[in-house]
């Protein structure tokens, strides 16, 4: 009889030696073979040789220094059990060796905000057509070595090189992220089972991708800015800076060289997703936008003396008065339409405490603040319809002016 040594591969001994081969003694358990002892993740690599019957006792590492496997590999084998081991379950079986395994094309992402992101210097991924000259049951000529989990409906691939990531891979050839991942299963939400050195697909038998149409003109009638087309779906009205893509790039390239965030992008292309799986290529995305409108806060209540602050409001803003604003200098610039400069008043400060209500205002204007700024500390700015705020609703309240000032 002989028995698997610590999961080191082709090594045996004679049983009567076998307790010096054995994990050291608790509640952790293992099998030899090529079947594991209780249920399992689909996505487990399919080339494990060794397996862990786990009932809850140890972590990742603990694991791996039992069985001669470093964590990177442990996590790649087992995709289910995610980049930080914080899905370990007791009553599954686990693997902890893998014979033959293709070389792997990177290390499982440690940081979530950065999975699926193309490596900026990846070369270029070729593509292999497939034609119909085998007989295989489906009729497609599939390549080989293939990527673990290609679903059997697959008619094109594409070969992953070193460095390559499923993101990447996915942006070159114009599909959603999430089709790519259902495709290929193996590679698991985190993309940490993708294998260099093999062929993934990029496409299935009835697959149409979504074509790059022109769009219309998306900006406001009146905002003066002229759009190219076409443009990123669902991108905001009072977008004044594009940027065209590129087939080869991805959001996080974009806003980096553009200078912006990548939630500011996110925000102004909010069809693009958290995870950036709806950039369109070959098309424009909004880049920079065109404030809603203008103001300088003013000391007098004629709009001279000292400016207290000097804004752009987009999406609202509130700012502390510290009882030094008494009217508004409203830019004749931005967006929101005539009448809908919204102001409201506050207590204190950080638009906190009482709520003393609205008013509206025009642009190009001085606007007297209410009370000359003597009855409120902070003011929140917005472009709203009047008619559609609370007040006019009949869903709030405002508190009434206070008797004294409260400066």
């Amino acid at each position: 009889m002989w028995f698997h040594l610590l999961g080191l591969a082709h090594i045996v001994i004679p049983l009567a030696l076998a307790s010096i081969a054995r994990p050291a003694p608790g509640t952790l358990q293992s099998r030899a073979g090529d079947k594991p002892g209780l249920p399992h993740d689909q996505r487990t690599t399919p080339h494990c040789s060794f397996w862990l019957d786990y009932n809850g006792s140890q972590t990742c590492a603990a694991i791996c220094d039992v069985y001669g496997c470093s964590v990177d590999a442990f996590l790649r084998w087992n995709p289910s059990v995610g980049s930080g081991c914080t899905n370990l379950l007791a009553g599954k079986s686990y693997c902890v060796e893998a014979m033959e395994e293709p070389t792997v094309t990177s290390k499982v992402p440690s940081d979530p905000s950065n999975v699926g992101n193309p490596h900026p210097e990846s070369p270029a991924v070729p593509i292999v057509e497939t034609t119909t000259t085998t007989e295989p049951p489906n009729g497609i000529k599939t390549p080989s070595p293939l990527q673990p989990g290609v679903v059997g409906n697959c008619d094109k691939f594409a070969w992953v090189n070193g460095g390559d990531t499923c993101k990447s891979i996915a942006v070159k050839y114009n599909i959603p992220l999430r089709e790519f991942l259902l495709w290929n299963s193996q590679e698991g939400e985190a993309c940490s089972g993708l294998w260099a050195g093999t062929y993934a697909c990029v496409s299935v038998i009835g697959y149409t991708p979504t074509p790059v149409v022109n769009a219309p003109v998306v900006g406001a009638p009146g905002n003066g800015i002229q759009t190219p087309t076409p443009t990123q779906p669902g991108m905001v009205s009072n977008c004044n800076r594009f940027r065209y893509v590129k087939p080869d790039e991805n959001c996080i390239d974009i806003a980096s060289n553009a200078g912006i965030s990548f939630d500011d992008l996110a925000r102004w292309n909010p069809s693009i997703g958290a995870a950036c799986e709806g950039l369109w290529a070959k098309a424009y995305v909004c880049v920079g936008v065109l404030p809603a409108f203008r103001l300088k806060t003013r000391y007098h209540a004629d709009c001279t003396g000292e400016v207290k602050n000097d804004i752009a409001v987009a999406d609202g803003i509130c700012i502390n008065t510290a009882c030094s604003v008494a009217s508004l200098e409203i830019a004749a610039e931005g967006y929101c339409p005539e009448g809908q400069v919204q102001i409201s008043y506050w207590e204190q400060a950080e638009c906190s405490g009482k709520w003393f209500g609205y008013g509206y205002a025009n642009k190009g204007q001085c606007r007297t603040a209410w009370s000359e700024g003597w009855k409120f500390k902070s003011l929140h700015f917005r472009c709203a319809k009047k008619e559609e705020d609370c007040v006019s609703q009949q869903t709030c309240q405002f508190e009434p002016e206070p008797a004294n000032s409260l400066c």
